[in-house]
């Protein structure tokens, strides 16, 4: 069935909704709907219920035919994906996976060695349209929830905001030592707790970035904040594969209803 985003559902079968209009606009010129289909609608915090399209003069309408209702297997997981920006085919696909995987936020990340410098096309210009990808993985996954993105920032600007996280360091794989593997590390924590997830960009982060997050990592002093440098095995990953690689993982350790 295909699905609409939009901001609040109706509370009772019966009661009707105008949609928005690019999701009208897909639904009727793109995907060639017409009066009397039906939709899944979805508020992206959590419910879905289905709706008959029906027409209002120019504007798209959908009734209620079924009840609003929730399913926690299809809410997102409690991860938070801090992420370099990549180019822009890596980047979208890797917003893609994420909501496919259950990543409840995303922040994208401007480092030193970014390729893609956000302040070129204004402010609010990549969150826009990084979530306007994140919202279609939504609607074609079936998940319930949105991962909402976050404001572009600097590394600098992020590292202020956090105090605990995961940071996948790919030089961590020349060694590879087991009790510093993501893996080893979470079955040493119990289950259900939030996470943050950390990953740099294609040739990894500069050296000042990386003496800020060693030190942050407590292996130069002082040591302030928990960061948790960690690796994801011998084989150097490209950043995006690194990037589910780590999701995959946390998502198995979130609590079941949180799946």
């Amino acid at each position: 069935m295909r699905r609409a985003l939009i901001d609040q559902l109706p509370h009772k079968v019966g009661l009707s909704v105008e949609l928005p209009e690019g999701e009208s606009r897909h639904l009727i010129s793109v995907l060639r709907m017409k009066e009397g289909d039906e939709v899944e609608l979805l508020d992206g915090t959590g419910v879905r219920a289905t709706a008959t399209l029906w027409h209002q003069g120019k504007r798209v309408m959908a009734k209620l035919s079924t009840a609003p209702e929730s399913d926690q297997t299809l809410m997102a997981k409690p991860i938070h994906l801090a992420m370099a920006t990549l180019k822009n085919e890596a980047m979208e696909w890797a917003i893609e996976k994420a909501v496919e995987l259950g990543v409840r936020t995303f922040t994208p990340i401007e480092t030193e060695f970014s390729v893609i410098r956000m302040n070129k096309k204004g402010e609010g210009a990549f969150q826009e349209r990084y979530q306007k990808f994140a919202d279609q993985a939504l609607k074609q996954c079936g998940r319930l929830e949105r991962m909402q993105i976050l404001p572009p920032v600097t590394l600098e600007q992020f590292l202020q905001g956090q105090t605990a996280m995961i940071w996948l360091d790919e030089t961590l794989a020349k060694n590879a030592q087991t009790d510093l593997s993501l893996p080893h590390w979470l079955k040493q924590h119990a289950k259900g707790q939030d996470y943050v997830l950390l990953v740099g960009p294609e040739g990894g982060f500069s050296p000042a970035e990386k003496e800020r997050l060693l030190r942050l990592s407590g292996l130069t002093p002082p040591q302030n904040r928990e960061i948790n440098r960690l690796h994801l095995g011998s084989v150097i990953l490209r950043a995006e594969t690194a990037a589910l690689f780590g999701i995959s993982l946390l998502a198995g350790n979130c609590f079941p209803n949180s799946k």
